[in-house]
């Protein structure tokens, strides 16, 4: 039997709180970078999220290399939601808003805080969570080296593994 510890860590993480595997993340209000506001729950709607927490580096490469999967994004029903601290240019914005790619500004860093993208003394740091439809956690990375971020092929894999977990998205295992 589980305790209440455990069961409250799972249906929901705490404020500041880095959200560990089979944690579902809170519904958080996102400001979107044309100035929508959303709920986290309406972004996912049916569909695996990347969330990408930036924190001001310079994650170009990275996402270049992800949207470059985009066949494989759209085949394990994945979308990104890229949050960065620091606002983009209009001509940057409008690349990034699509199908797939949402960009999201979080000046304050109120939503890293929220979901334990800082350090020990409350600056941003680089995290990924990759989450299924319902916002439960299936991978979590932090790091402050951008060369220790998941490749593409690491956060497609997970994607996949997510998609393999869900009982309506593939097969059932056995013959009826």
């Amino acid at each position: 039997m589980k305790s209440q510890a455990e069961t409250a860590g799972r249906l929901g993480n705490s404020i500041g709180a880095r959200p560990q595997k089979g944690t579902v993340l809170r519904d958080l209000e996102i400001t979107t970078a044309d100035g929508t506001r959303r709920l986290l729950s309406s972004l996912r709607s049916t569909s695996n999220l990347v969330m990408i927490l930036a924190a001001g580096q310079d994650l170009s490469a990275f996402l270049a290399a992800l949207l470059a999967r985009k066949s494989a994004l759209a085949d394990n029903n994945g979308r990104v939601l890229v949050i960065a601290t620091k606002p983009v240019r209009l001509a940057e914005t409008v690349k990034w808003q699509n199908d797939f790619c949402l960009l999201a500004i979080d000046e304050n860093c109120e939503l890293h805080r929220a979901l334990g993208a800082t350090d020990n003394v409350h600056n941003p740091i680089p995290t990924i969570y990759v989450t299924d439809r319902f916002g439960e956690v299936f991978a979590a990375f932090q790091t402050v080296e951008i060369a220790s971020l998941p490749s593409a092929d690491e956060i497609i894999r997970w994607l996949e593994f997510i998609n393999q977990q869900c009982e309506e998205c593939s097969p059932p295992e056995w013959p009826e």
